[in-house]
């Protein structure tokens, strides 16, 4: 099979025009059927792959859309992309994905890499670093830029849980099973994590009950386990993990406290270290039906935050037009399990 390096080459092969060409491998769809044929017998003959994205930098718009996240080993982003993704493709977008592990650097190199290939808007989850606020206060004056999952103070759009409503169910519920409960913050990451011990707390006082913050050191790690686990057992081995119900910021951090608390005999019913301790975590993260007990939790809308997401930028550049308000929260959704 004879290679073809340019579109231009490829056109004038299959006998037809190059503006034809370029529109077929957008979309087969937008041109003529004989013309179609055409193109489809030369591939057949041609070795021919489009750089769609060369092209699209030549127009106005690259139908694609950045998301850049902080973490690529947590199954709850990968879930937002996912969402991202799918309301991209049924636009007829493309998404391309960054990732800043945390690191502010990263993100600001991220940024500067989705301007540079002129991405038609970007999804941001911010890490909590907080050294390119003012960058990205700037960005969003003429850029569609839709914060997603977290905020900075300040900014234009943002599409997130509503972290009030989902740990107010959280809370009820364990109330209405006669439990007082514990909360186990998350580090300091973003801005979820004050959203939630705030919301705890608030909700505690409503019902005239004594909150309880476990008693953790302050951490900016995105290593939710392992911290979590190494606080517990620090906890333990001082005999100060007395807590008969807690509900965890997020399932990550419940899966580290679950682990601490197996490994010291504490969920062994048989075990001298047996505790009946009522858990919930936050996110309803894949894994949470498959922890030993399975874990309650608050499911956020993932889909509709993509979606939202999408169809914000959309609205932004002025493609489509939907009715979305400039900042959404999404209500979560208990999923009660075998933990609490």
């Amino acid at each position: 099979m004879n290679k073809v390096n340019t579109m231009e080459e490829f056109a004038a092969l299959a006998g037809v025009s190059r503006p034809t060409a370029s529109k077929y491998f957008e979309n087969p769809e937008s041109i003529g059927l004989r013309s179609k044929n055409k193109i489809e017998q030369a591939l057949k003959v041609f070795d021919y792959r489009p750089n769609l994205l060369a092209s699209r930098l030549m127009k106005k718009e690259t139908r694609t859309i950045g998301v850049l996240i902080p973490s690529l080993s947590d199954p709850f982003y990968a879930s937002i992309i996912k969402s991202i993704e799918n309301a991209a493709i049924h636009y007829g977008y493309s998404v391309l994905i960054e990732c800043a592990h945390g690191q502010a650097h990263l993100e600001d190199k991220a940024i500067d890499n989705f301007l540079a290939i002129k991405v038609d808007g970007i999804c941001y989850a911010p890490s909590g670093m907080k050294k390119i606020e003012g960058k990205l206060k700037q960005l969003q004056k003429e850029y569609p830029l839709i914060f997603i999952d977290a905020v900075f103070a300040g900014v234009r759009y943002s599409i997130k849980n509503n972290n009030t409503q989902s740990i107010e169910i959280l809370t009820d519920y364990m109330i209405s099973k006669g439990h007082k409960p514990a909360y186990f913050p998350m580090p300091n990451v973003n801005s979820s994590s004050d959203e939630r011990y705030d919301a705890y707390i608030a909700l505690m006082k409503k019902n005239r009950l004594t909150a309880q913050l476990i008693p953790v050191e302050k951490s900016t790690t995105w290593s939710f386990e392992a911290w979590a686990h190494d606080e517990t057992v620090k906890l333990i081995k001082s005999n100060s993990f007395n807590f008969e119900s807690v509900i965890c910021a997020n399932d990550r951090i419940a899966f580290g406290m679950i682990s601490a608390l197996y490994n010291y005999g504490c969920l062994d019913k048989s075990g001298p270290n047996y505790r009946d301790i009522a858990i919930a975590g936050h996110d309803n993260h894949p894994l949470s039906q498959f922890t030993c007990p399975p874990l309650t939790t608050a499911e956020q809308d993932v889909q509709s935050m993509g979606l939202f997401a999408v169809q914000k930028i959309l609205s932004i550049l002025g493609i489509k037009k939907f009715k979305l308000k400039n900042h959404i929260k999404l209500d979560a959704k208990l999923i009660i399990r075998d933990s609490a």
